[in-house]
């Protein structure tokens, strides 16, 4: 990740709306970007299309979220967990269907407390430029 850029965070779901995929077979990925701009949290949206045919899934998969500093799945196996955090990425996983937004209100409420686990310490010291949300996001 890139210093001074935010912290970007993605999601795989196959809705835009819940995170609902494993890692590997993840249709498409939302992402946001924690910022100190005023807009805060910038959303995009990776899908498919954007994943050319590879035999490595993983690999396609971790090259396109190589900004992110963490990703969110239901599923994901050792090997490809491991992967992602040698590049640089944290992976997470949730129950299946959980909802986007109520991830995003986690980390932020977590991100406000200044009472970080030392692995998301780390990336916020990487990054050096989010600001928490003073409110709930919608």
């Amino acid at each position: 990740m890139r210093e001074g850029t935010g912290m970007l965070i993605a999601f795989a779901s196959s809705d835009g709306l819940t995170i609902d995929s494993h890692f590997a077979s993840a249709p498409s990925f939302e992402m946001y970007k924690f910022t100190k701009e005023p807009q805060g949290i910038i959303h995009t949206s990776l899908s498919s299309e954007d994943m050319a045919e590879s035999d490595d899934k993983v690999d396609v998969r971790i090259k396109m979220l190589k900004e992110c500093a963490i990703v969110y799945c239901t599923q994901i196996g050792g090997p490809a967990a491991a992967r992602l955090v040698q590049s640089g990425i944290h992976p997470l996983k949730v129950l299946e269907g959980t909802l986007i937004i109520d991830e995003l209100n986690r980390l932020n409420k977590l991100l406000l407390s200044k009472k970080l686990p030392p692995w998301l310490k780390k990336k916020v010291e990487d990054v050096g430029d989010i600001e928490p949300q003073k409110e709930d996001l919608k």
